[in-house]
């Protein structure tokens, strides 16, 4: 898993690419957990495409100041499930 992120200096919204795995099997695979986490390029193909990431883009992770605990760690497991 790679995580595309400036987290640290904005928001905390992750995108995550999977090798050799696609991003839309992987949000339908949390949903299925209770894990919102969309996938697709959201509409910015140019900054998708510099990433090397194509037309897909990847997984889209937000996490904010009201996330609890609990969906985090679902999220976690979620990630951990599917990558295993």
């Amino acid at each position: 898993m790679t995580v595309h992120s400036q987290a640290r200096a904005r928001t905390t919204t992750l995108l995550l690419t999977f090798t050799g795995r696609d991003a839309t099997e992987a949000s339908k695979f949390l949903a299925e957990r209770d894990v919102l986490a969309p996938s697709s390029n959201f509409y910015a193909l140019e900054a998708s495409r510099v990433l090397g990431l194509g037309e897909a883009g990847g997984l889209r992770v937000g996490l904010a100041p009201y996330t609890s605990r609990d969906e985090v760690e679902r999220l976690i497991g979620g990630l951990t499930a599917y990558l295993g």
